[in-house]
């Protein structure tokens, strides 16, 4: 909202003013106010776009006002108003930044002027916000799939994350969100998801071919409203799609360089991942990415690196990267992890192992990293989980 304020002591010259003010294109309020003090709890309650503040007036006067809303309201233009034409007090209204030094009586024509040069640098203000605003929404939207991708988060853009008590992930799952073809209803979907998960805190939302990833921010989580809002928005993207969805809770964290386990966790619960769903089709998988998976189910104990893998089998490692991820739907490391979890689990249910020695059989050597990992992930502790297989 385009707001104004005149301050002057003379009420004639206030009320003519304003009155003018008022039937400007953009204007939404014109505050007045008849001395400097009255003026600055004005500023303090309203974001003001112009002033036009009278010089002489007791209490605080205009160049006084004028150094105050320079200091604490520097997009604000301020315009000196006044009968005395003395270079002093133009020299003064320059020092104290003011937008232009004004003479009594004011026309019609430089108020029309006045509020066109207000308006449009406001307008153009507002534009630049609102461009920001989307740019830096995209590159969150941007680093938060490079994190659920286990992509680390580049120290230079680490403001991009909101502020947050808890991070709460869920994904939607159809068939195949290609298969709607147009990106606008791709970007209706986004949308609508960002919108509704939004008022439970600052949501972020990644779209995939299948996967309709949501990553909510909050300081005050609500169980019951995020629950409630995953129904809703499962059961609406299902009536808008013709398509059966399914919903996959990452679960929290209270960590940023969690958001890949809890990723894992969602396609978990969800109950298939790009493997499965080719194996079930019959769809043939890279003889090199059929061969990584077979190194990995060997030596997922040991080290599994990539780069011995690319090594041995004389392949670049970034392009074998990209492949492993196109063809499973995961990354290498996700994959891995996923896999020793697996391991993990078994060993829990089928063994009486110390926890230590599952540990390093699932190919980790700092338990305590081990057992918060499984816990973002499962949900539960390996002990929790070892006990709950052994009762039922």
């Amino acid at each position: 909202m385009f707001c104004t304020l005149v301050v002057d002591d003379e009420p004639n010259v206030r009320m003519s003013v304003c009155r003018v003010l008022s039937m400007m294109e953009g204007v939404s309020t014109v505050f007045e106010a008849e001395d400097g003090f009255e003026a600055i709890k004005l500023l303090e309650q309203h974001e003001i776009q112009l002033v036009i503040t009278d010089i002489r007036m007791p209490a605080v006067d205009g160049l006084q006002l004028a150094a105050r809303i320079r200091a604490q309201y520097p997009e604000t233009d301020v315009y000196v108003l006044t009968g005395h034409a003395e270079f002093e007090y133009a020299l003064l209204a320059v020092q104290h930044q003011v937008t232009e030094y004004l003479l009594k009586p004011l026309s019609k024509k430089k108020l029309e002027e006045i509020h066109a040069a207000a308006y449009m640098k406001y307008r153009q203000r507002r534009e630049d916000r609102q461009v920001k605003v989307i740019r830096n929404q995209a590159l969150l939207e941007k680093r938060i799939h490079d994190l659920l991708h286990d992509v680390p988060l580049p120290t230079f853009d680490e403001n991009l994350i909101p502020s947050y008590d808890k991070i709460v992930l869920v994904s939607f799952s159809t068939k195949e969100l290609q298969s709607l073809g147009e990106a606008s209803v791709r970007y209706f979907i986004r949308s609508c998801a960002y919108e509704a998960f939004s008022r439970l805190g600052s949501a972020v939302v990644c779209l995939e071919d299948r996967l309709i990833t949501v990553v909510l921010f909050t300081d005050n989580f609500d169980k019951e409203a995020w629950d409630r809002q995953v129904k809703e928005t499962a059961v609406w993207i299902s009536e808008k799609l013709r398509l059966p969805v399914k919903s996959g809770y990452g679960g929290y964290a209270t960590e940023i360089k969690d958001l890949s386990l809890m990723y894992i966790r969602s396609m978990i619960s969800l109950g298939f991942t790009e493997l499965s769903r080719r194996t079930e089709t019959g769809e043939a998988i890279a003889p090199i990415v059929r061969a990584l998976l077979a190194y990995v189910h060997n030596e997922y104990a040991g080290g599994a690196q990539l780069a011995d893998f690319s090594q041995t089998y004389q392949v670049n490692a970034n392009y074998l990267s990209n492949l492993f991820h196109q063809e499973t739907g995961l990354t290498y490391s996700q994959y891995l992890t996923q896999y020793r979890l697996t391991q993990a689990k078994r060993l829990l249910r089928e063994t009486h192992l110390k926890m230590y020695e599952i540990c390093e059989l699932s190919g980790y050597k700092d338990p305590a990293y081990f057992s918060r990992m499984f816990k973002t992930v499962e949900g539960m502790s390996p002990n929790d989980y070892r006990t709950a297989s052994v009762s039922s």
